[in-house]
């Protein structure tokens, strides 16, 4: 029988970025001392809001400041080991999204800058325009839950509606919802401390290399989802 196919998803920031460019944005630019963020970090701390409201309540303050993004932009670096996965995913015919709950404009310029090749990107639609606009936007057009301002859950929820197999790559609050749809996960941060103690299945990582060497000796046992380390428990959380 022939092997369904093999997706990577992975998060950006934090994850194939060393940093959070976005939390490096907003905290250099002092948009972490505005009242309408800390409104948003105080309504998903107490757990009454998701990643929406905060795309809604923080962005807006980055209007017309393209040209300080531009020079914190310059100072972030891919996370070791991200190029040669990507490689090693092309010379497979693996699919790698890069799924974000971030900001647009950085990603694609980080992307196009870095030469990060990839087959897709999910992301929120926030942009500096040509004409010197700005726009503010939610990739979440999920009619069950507007939560987040990207659905990572719906984009992982399509892979698998086609028959593939989801290795997910994360570290955030945003990747416990998308990785919660996933055959296996690779983690860190964030995201490894939650599935420690909900003792789920993952494998840790700091860098893609240490990714590599998991999947690389045993990437036709992931094509054919034998790959042992499989996430075990149903997804109980996300808002779908």
């Amino acid at each position: 029988m022939e092997a369904a196919m093999l997706y990577v998803v992975t998060d950006f920031d934090g994850t194939l970025m060393r940093e959070d460019v976005g939390d490096t944005i907003m905290y250099a630019l002092g948009v972490m001392q505005e009242e309408g963020t800390r409104k948003a970090v105080r309504l998903m701390n107490s757990g009454q809001s998701g990643s929406k409201a905060w795309i809604e309540l923080a962005y807006p303050y980055l209007k017309g400041k393209k040209a300080e993004v531009d020079r914190i932009l310059e100072e972030v670096r891919p996370r070791d080991g991200a190029a040669e996965f990507l490689a090693f995913c092309r010379q497979h015919g693996i699919p790698v999204t890069i799924l974000s709950d971030g900001m647009a404009y950085y990603i694609e310029e980080l992307v196009k800058r870095h030469g990060l090749v990839v087959q897709q990107v999910v992301v929120n639609p926030i942009r500096y325009l040509e004409d010197g606009g700005y726009h503010v936007g939610a990739e979440n057009r999920n009619p069950a839950c507007d939560w987040c301002g990207c659905c990572k859950a719906g984009t992982v929820r399509q892979l698998k509606a086609s028959g593939g197999q989801v290795i997910y790559v994360g570290d955030g609050s945003s990747d416990i919802l998308g990785s919660g749809f996933a055959d296996w996960i690779f983690a860190r941060s964030t995201l490894a401390r939650h599935l420690e103690e909900q003792g789920e299945a993952y494998f840790p990582f700091e860098t893609f290399h240490d990714i590599l060497k998991v999947v690389a000796p045993r990437v036709e046992q992931f094509q054919d989802g034998t790959a042992q380390g499989k996430r075990t428990q149903p997804n109980t959380f996300c808002r779908f």
